[in-house]
């Protein structure tokens, strides 16, 4: 990589994001304001109420920030700014959450990753909804290996699957046989 690259969540991510705050907020807090619920119920509805002020919070931050990739490292610019350098980087975890139990009968599936890479106190979080997504992922898959950094086998076999890379049905390793790999293929991919 010679040229930095920059890398922000899409407008369709965060315009549903902000559309399940708010009507979150709605349906929870207006209860609240308007109606005597009494001591449990409107500290529950109080906290859900909470929970999707957080929610738009953090779809705000997301709207507001941006990644670059560098030679370097991995810069978070916005509202909380992050630095990692590559010799920084102790540990990269890639997770998959699905959104659905059973496998789709056709498309790419419902779902998203989110990474998170750790070293010398600072951490840094982004999901699949980010632009580029599966070449941030390449990339630090490559600096973590050339580091020697080892993954555990959830992160290894999500790695594989967003290559496409899955093996045959007869390995012994059951992480192996990562089930309906077509649905690594979330929104965000």
């Amino acid at each position: 990589m010679t040229q930095n690259s920059y890398h922000r969540y899409t407008s369709k991510s965060v315009l549903r994001d902000y559309i399940q705050a708010g009507i979150g907020v709605l349906f929870f807090g207006l209860p609240v304001l308007l109606a005597d619920l009494g001591l449990i119920m409107g500290t529950i509805l109080g906290a859900l109420t909470i929970f999707f002020i957080g929610h738009g919070a953090r779809t705000l931050n997301h709207q507001l920030s941006f990644f670059e990739l560098t030679n370097s490292g991995l810069i978070k610019h916005g509202p909380v700014k992050k630095r990692l350098a590559w010799e920084q980087l102790g540990e990269v975890k890639l997770r998959y959450f699905s959104t659905t139990k059973d496998r789709p009968s056709s498309g790419l599936g419902e779902g998203w990753m989110e990474i998170t890479l750790n070293g010398d106190g600072i951490s840094m979080k982004f999901n699949s909804e980010l632009e580029g997504f599966a070449h941030i992922a390449d990339t630090i898959e490559k600096k973590a290996t050339s580091l020697g950094l080892r993954f555990d086998q959830s992160t290894e076999a999500n790695f594989r699957a967003l290559r496409g890379d899955i093996r045959p049905e007869d390995s012994d390793n059951p992480r192996d046989k990562t089930p309906y790999p077509d649905n690594y293929r979330g929104s965000g991919l």
